[in-house]
């Protein structure tokens, strides 16, 4: 164990007493850690290049004042309760008598995360960003795809990565997506990323500066509007319909970048028809905007055909467009893509490579076998009938206790949107009558970042996620709504 010690052989004080005050410090300070063992005297003085003698002096110094201790036949320790830091004395300096004085460069971002209190045990959650567990790829599925890629490539792991990801992944996506998605790329426009914050940091960086006009959709993600809030973006709320984005109302004038969902509207649920698709791209050459296409729930479309993603209907080059596998495979696999218009990949390529050198090889080589050899389609299957289920379980559990309810995003996704009655109390006095009925239930809108008055249902729409939760909970659940709302 080398220990973070540097003597100076210039200084008026002895080395045995900075080694002492060096030691010392680090086991005040936490870094040397009560009960832990120190380095063998003989070891340190080879170490830090003093005698033995030194190191000896210095440990009994500690020893004696109560830091470290002997155990026989063991060796040397931290002790158990050593000596506290002691209080600065009021007629010496301290730092924290020093009044702080305002940076010449003052930081740009002082956003912290909002806390999220646990839920009480026994809540029946409806949360969207929920899944079960038990319906991703089995642990077995996964150790056998990494034994197959050990076997395959026993020294990948000694490999320097691209920052563009793997090969053999990027190769699997563009089959993958072309036949699902009808986009046309090559392997070099897919960029491997850790998740979609990390692909619109990745395109802000080449096109927006602090103050430039960024649209979102309103009501739209918490996370993506706090993202280019905290990139100092003047930001654009364009308001949503069942229908996702209302494209007439997208505004005049030059736009940096825009922000879309057209595949399923996060939260509020709807698809965007084809032909709002077209004034969408027709709008974005006018503007000069880029386009960030976040595809979040395609893979799980329960009826008719996936309409064609703005990527594969751009004839300008102006789509970025964003997927991931946190829903299919699991959020904590931390693998995503990026499909970007060929111009721009050496460049985003370049902004990725300064912050780290690639995502994991090994996540990423499974995961391009799954791709490759169908067992990804077959996942797809077996999950998407389980989600079908417990989508026309909620259904009929709605209907039935509330009769011909509203509802928007059946066809695609894990989650559902009811559009409330006029009749009915807000959508946050349900809420808060739902948790007492041991519920948790969403709305669609956030305070902090949707405008008041930007969205028509703004306090009457309740969202429900269904991926979590099992058929019994699904009907139990609406029955204790139905109690809420009635109360």
């Amino acid at each position: 164990m080398n220990l973070p010690l540097q003597l100076n052989r210039g200084a008026t004080a002895p080395l045995q007493d900075q080694l002492f005050e060096q030691l010392r410090q680090l086991i005040l300070t936490g870094k040397l850690k009560p009960n832990s063992r120190i380095i063998a005297t003989r070891f340190l003085a080879e170490q830090v290049g003093v005698s033995r003698t030194t190191v000896l002096l210095a440990y009994e110094r500690l020893i004696s004042e109560g830091y470290l201790e002997t155990r026989p036949a063991v060796g040397t320790f931290v002790c158990s309760t050593p000596p506290q830091q002691p209080k600065p004395n009021s007629a010496h300096n301290s730092f924290s008598d020093v009044p702080r004085q305002a940076s010449l460069h003052p930081a740009l971002f002082h956003g912290s995360l909002p806390p999220r209190p646990p839920l009480p045990e026994g809540i029946i959650d409806f949360s969207p960003s929920r899944f079960d567990a038990s319906h991703l790829l089995p642990a077995k599925t996964w150790l056998q795809g990494m034994r197959n890629v050990f076997e395959r490539e026993p020294n990948g792991l000694a490999k320097a990565q691209s920052a563009a990801g793997v090969v053999s992944l990027r190769q699997a996506l563009v089959d993958y997506l072309a036949g699902t998605r009808g986009i046309m790329a090559s392997p070099e426009q897919v960029i491997i990323v850790v998740g979609r914050r990390q692909a619109c940091s990745l395109v802000a960086h080449l096109f927006q500066r602090r103050g430039d006009r960024v649209v979102v959709e309103s009501p739209g993600e918490e996370e993506i509007v706090g993202f280019f809030k905290a990139r100092n973006a003047d930001l654009i709320h364009v308001s949503v319909d069942e229908h996702g984005l209302e494209t007439e109302r997208l505004p005049q004038g030059p736009v940096s970048l825009a922000y879309v969902t057209p595949a399923r509207q996060n939260p509020l649920g709807g698809t965007m028809p084809q032909s709002r698709r077209g004034l969408l791209l027709e709008w974005a050459r006018e503007a000069g905007a880029y386009l960030i296409e976040d595809d979040c729930d395609s893979e799980f479309r329960y009826h008719g055909t996936t309409p064609q993603p703005l990527a594969a209907l751009d004839p300008y080059g102006l789509v970025f467009y964003i997927g991931s596998f946190a829903k299919t495979l699991g959020a904590g696999l931390g693998l995503g893509y990026l499909v970007a218009p060929s111009e721009f990949v050496d460049a985003i390529v370049a902004i990725k490579s300064l912050a780290e050198d690639g995502c994991p090889w090994l996540e990423q080589m499974v995961v391009a076998d799954l791709l490759a050899s169908g067992e990804y389609d077959h996942h797809l299957r077996r999950v998407r009938k389980v989600y079908l289920d417990r989508r026309d379980c909620l259904i009929h559990a709605l209907r039935t206790q509330f009769g011909d309810v509203r509802l928007v995003g059946t066809e695609i996704g894990t989650q559902m949107t009811w559009l409330l009655p006029e009749r009915f109390s807000s959508a946050r006095e349900i809420c808060d009558a739902a948790r007492i009925q041991g519920l948790n239930i969403e709305g669609v809108v956030c305070e902090s970042c949707t405008p008041a008055g930007n969205f028509r249902y703004h306090d009457k729409a309740l969202r429900f996620g269904y991926a979590a939760l099992t058929t019994e909970q699904l009907r139990h659940g609406i029955g204790r709504l139905a109690s809420a709302i009635s109360t």
